[in-house]
This record gives structure tokens, C-alpha cells and sequence, in this order.
């Protein structure tokens, strides 16, 4: 299923600069050929050299974006799951990214890594490891987010993978090589 969903994406998404037509045009494919009872979660975003940034959620785990100055937001504007109403409707939001500001999409693993008592890592923590060690470079808070994480969950196993990306905002000089 993941490799169909790539492909789709592949080959539906690349001609739009709207995400939410984007997932409203995979949707409907994935409608039509999904195995029942199959959807996937997805967030489809795009990211301009001057900042702006666009994106939908299709009942992903909303990605963070940390500002600079430690605010958070959550990206959540979007709509169902792909694959399960061919007919859904899907929003999209658009914010300015801003030098410094950091933006972590992830998987549920990391949210929901839990520790031999069953209690799980959570949205509130992963927060505070981000907001916590924003200074950081993008590599190494991710390296920090999963040890974090994994460190939480100590012994006890994990029922998923965990997954992230981070994408740091650079100041204007760097991001052109000046």
C-alpha cells in the first residue's frame, strides 16, 4: 500500500501548488483501488525559498513548528485519512516560516512509545525536548528527540517505528550561500 500511495503522490501531486487539491486528488484514486477496510494517514507540504509554507493533513499526526521565540503551533488543518470517503474534502493552512524556526513532522512510534508502566512519551514531551533544545542543529535534535524517546521507553518493547524529520529555517545569507 505504501508503494501505491507513493506512486499516486508521484504522479498526482507534482503538478500542484495546493496541497489540499493534492490529497483530494490521491484520495480519490486511493478510494478506488484501497483494499477495504485500508487507508493510510498522510501531511503534504510545501516549502517556498522565502518561507511560505503550505500544507494539508489527512489525519496524520499534526507536525509541530517551534518558532524561534519558543511559540508552538500545531499543523492540523486538512481533512480525512486517504482511501476511505472518495468524496472527502480537505483544507490546507499557510504560514511564513521564519529564520530559526524548526518544523518536526513524526510518526505516531515516537508519540506513542511507551515506557514498562504503559504510560506513553506523548505529544507534551516531545514539545518539551523541541522547544527545550531548539538552538540545536536539526541533526542533532533529531538524534536528541529519538534517544529522548528511547530512553523513556527503556526496556519495555515498541509496537512501531519511529520516524521523523526535522527542517530547520536558516537565515536568508546562508540558505544563498552568502
Amino acid at each position: 500500500m505504501t508503494a501505491m500511495i507513493q506512486g499516486v503522490f508521484r504522479a498526482l501531486a507534482e503538478d500542484t501548488e495546493n496541497p489540499a487539491a493534492a490529497m483530494a486528488r490521491v484520495n480519490r484514486v486511493l478510494s478506488r483501488r484501497a483494499v477495504k477496510s485500508r487507508f493510510a494517514t498522510s501531511f503534504y507540504g510545501m516549502l517556498w525559498p522565502d518561507g511560505r509554507f503550505v500544507s494539508s493533513n489527512a489525519g496524520h499526526n499534526p507536525p509541530i513548528v517551534v518558532r524561534s521565540d519558543g511559540t508552538v503551533h500545531r499543523l492540523e488543518k486538512g481533512g480525512m485519512p486517504l482511501g476511505m470517503f472518495a468524496k472527502a474534502a480537505y483544507e490546507e493552512e499557510e504560514m511564513l516560516l521564519a529564520s530559526g524556526d524548526t518544523l518536526l513532522l513524526f510518526s505516531d512510534g515516537i508519540s506513542e512509545a511507551a515506557n514498562p508502566e504503559g504510560e506513553e512519551f506523548g505529544d507534551e514531551r516531545l514539545i518539551q525536548t523541541l522547544c527545550g533544545a531548539r538552538e540545536l542543529e536539526a541533526d542533532t535534535l533529531l538524534d536528541l528527540l529519538f534517544a529522548e524517546a528511547r530512553e523513556f521507553a527503556g526496556a519495555a518493547p515498541q509496537t512501531d517505528d519511529m520516524t521523523a524529520l526535522i527542517v530547520r529555517c536558516k537565515p536568508a545569507a546562508a540558505a544563498s550561500g552568502a
